[in-house]
């Protein structure tokens, strides 16, 4: 065999001659031929266009996914102080409508807006201000029918209507806005959040106790938690105004109003307007009886009974309560809406709620006369009702996945009575073991001189979404985060007062000096 190292040395001695034979020596030229070319450069491909906003928007129209239709995409540029987003309208099974809102500029979070009455129509504009600028994609529905807030028609006879509003539908299009977003940014959102006033309150409660993992934190605003039992109380009002004699007029309502103002307003160390220290505020319309003839500076018996109808529990036939009445505050404010009337023709929206709860949902009788309603005769009626539209106080689940919940209501809510919002806090503690459970995950403010929702004499602006989100992400509890609840300019929406925002049953109470419109001048007390 051959030595290795030498037919090397060979080989390699041979490379001069075997180039000078190919011509390629180094005579003229004096260049060496190329034995391995060096490749051409590979051409790298352009970079594939990156998607605008508008067009991520636009594949949206008319697609189909997760069971809906999705109807318009439409680019929404920033404007006014509002960033660009995405909006997306669509509709499952032809009568559930929705829409959400996709802004360029994510948080990674996500927010539905409950609706309001009977809904019919989609109001996606969140109570608390942060939820409108944070970056949220928001989201909201109809409640599975379209038309008037205060038309109760389309519940009769029709499961499919009355399975949406009672439960159904926020569930259903959050799990559509799931696929959306994940569609749109390549990703689940890290936080979902819900909030809601009225009967946006009542879904808020229904998601939390059917749907406990739909959402990481809920804010509950003045709940129409129990249907069924509020529209009774509605209904008995109603029937009070009816009462030969028992109707009031503005003058009346103004006089009741103005009366426990001057009867309660120091409760809270300061004449200010607003009624702070609700549970010191009693009221007794008797205090106003007419002692020679009808005037408008007095009550008849007919009118006390009235207001004592208002204020007082509803009971049953058997003692038991139905509901817990209101208390006093904000009548002159409340009354010509909610409970006489007198602001939208006579018939106040207590009664047209309680007549379309029993007309279309318990009797069935569209011509049914609400004023002979007897509940007693009906019990059957409104107990299979409540198993669809009422919330119960058991959040063990919601509070098991870590859920945290805000609950607010106004004391001068003409709608849904604080008191209701009291009584459910207190049967929570009840359903998941004790307050101290309760009061790990959820956390109650009552707010002074507020109507419902919005509107009134007190601060009715107030951050709770916000406030929910650093619980549920970074622990803290409201009750420590210095919340301000303020009151805004109606023209210039600048503040014109503030208060420190009281976990219940605390109160602000004025500290003796200072600002009476600054918040500075209060502090959080029991009595």
């Amino acid at each position: 065999m051959r030595n290795p190292l030498s037919m090397a040395g060979y080989v390699l001695l041979s490379i001069p001659f075997l180039l000078t034979a190919c011509g390629g020596g180094s005579d003229g030229a004096g260049k060496w031929p190329v034995l391995f070319p060096t490749p051409a450069p590979t051409q790298t491909p352009p970079p594939t266009p990156v998607a605008t906003a508008q067009e991520k928007c636009s594949i949206f129209a008319g697609a189909s996914l997760a069971g809906a239709a999705l109807k318009e995409a439409t680019f929404v540029p920033a404007a006014a102080g509002a960033a660009e987003y995405c909006k997306v309208t669509g509709t499952l099974h032809g009568t559930l409508n929705f829409e959400v809102h996709l802004p360029t500029a994510w948080n990674n979070k996500l927010l539905y807006a409950g609706g309001g009455g009977w809904d019919g129509s989609i109001n996606i504009a969140p109570v608390s201000p942060s939820g409108a600028t944070a970056g949220y994609v928001l989201v909201a529905s109809d409640g599975g029918r379209q038309g008037d807030g205060l038309d109760a028609s389309a519940f009769l006879n029709n499961p499919t209507a009355q399975a949406d509003f009672g439960y159904l539908s926020i569930h259903s299009v959050n799990e559509v806005t799931k696929e959306i977003v994940r569609k749109r940014y390549g990703s689940d959102a890290e936080f979902s959040y819900f909030e809601g006033c009225s009967n946006g309150g009542r879904e808020a409660l229904i998601q939390a106790t059917r749907f406990p993992n739909d959402f990481d934190g809920i804010v509950v605003r003045a709940p129409a938690y129990s249907f069924t039992e509020l529209f009774q109380a509605f209904v008995a009002n109603g029937k009070a105004l009816a009462a030969p004699g028992g109707q009031l007029s503005d003058a009346k309502v103004s006089l009741i109003g103005k009366t426990v103002t001057a009867q309660c307003d120091a409760l809270d160390g300061v004449s200010d307007g607003i009624v702070s220290n609700q549970e010191a505020c009693t009221f007794n319309p008797a205090v106003l009886r007419c002692t020679a003839g009808d005037a408008d500076t007095c009550l008849t018996d007919p009118q006390i009974a009235t207001a004592n109808t208002i204020y007082s529990e509803l009971k049953r036939k058997d003692g038991t309560t139905v509901y817990p009445g209101w208390g006093p505050g904000g009548e002159d404010q409340g009354w010509p809406l909610w409970v006489t009337g007198s602001a939208i023709g006579g018939t106040g929206l207590q009664f047209q709620f309680g007549s379309g709860l029993v007309k279309y949902w318990v009797t069935g009788d569209p011509a049914f006369n609400v004023l002979g309603f007897d509940p007693e005769f009906y019990s059957a009626g409104l107990r299979l009702a409540a198993t669809t539209l009422d919330a119960t106080p058991d959040l063990r689940s919601f509070f098991g996945q870590g859920g945290k919940m805000i609950l607010a209501h106004g004391t001068n809510d003409w709608a849904i009575s604080y008191k209701g919002s009291i009584k459910y806090f207190n049967d929570v503690a009840t359903a998941v073991g004790g307050a101290s459970t309760r009061d790990a995950s959820m956390e109650f403010f009552l707010q002074p001189g507020v109507q419902h929702c919005a509107g009134g004499v007190g601060p009715d602006t107030v951050d709770l979404v916000d406030a929910v989100a650093k619980w549920r992400e970074a622990g803290t509890k409201p009750s420590t985060q210095n919340i301000l609840a303020t009151k805004l300019d109606s023209t210039t929406k600048a503040p014109v007062l503030a208060r420190p925002l009281c976990k219940y049953p605390t109160f602000p109470k004025y500290k003796g000096s200072g600002d009476v419109n600054s918040a500075d001048s209060y502090s959080c007390q029991s009595s």
